[in-house]
């Protein structure tokens, strides 16, 4: 369950990443919210796409590995990607955000974003009882 876990959100995450490195304008103008974020910058944009990009090459590496290989893999898209959802998660306590947003940001920004430091936790953890997954 893991392997498919860490494949849709390497997919889910790569197309983000390539969608915004290669259409930066298109990406800016038709996620919904980011244009409330302040005036387009392709630079930051592509920025970030690369991140996203290389969070996508740690999770689609780390399901096709296991035990010590595999937390490795996930180290880097478990920082950038729970970093990222932290991030909203708390602008949803500064008002910057309506309901509606902060159902839309649980479904394709936290979960997605979570789900790396969960498995990267739960790779550990199971480590630590001598268990390799």
């Amino acid at each position: 369950m893991q392997k498919i876990i860490l494949v849709v959100l390497s997919l889910w995450h790569g197309l983000n990443g390539a969608f915004m490195l290669l259409w930066p304008v298109r990406w800016y103008e038709s996620v919904p919210g980011v244009t409330h974020t302040g005036p387009f910058n392709g630079h930051f944009i592509a920025d970030i796409a690369i991140a996203f990009l290389a969070s996508a090459t740690g999770l689609a590496l780390a399901a096709f590995q296991s035990g010590r290989m595999a937390a490795a893999c996930l180290l880097a898209p478990a920082v950038f990607l729970s970093g990222h959802a932290v991030l909203h998660f708390t602008e949803f306590f500064h008002g910057a955000f309506a309901a509606a947003d902060i159902v839309r940001d649980t479904f394709m920004i936290l979960l997605p974003g979570l789900l790396p430091a969960l498995l990267l936790w739960r790779s550990l953890s199971d480590r630590k009882n001598g268990e390799a997954i």
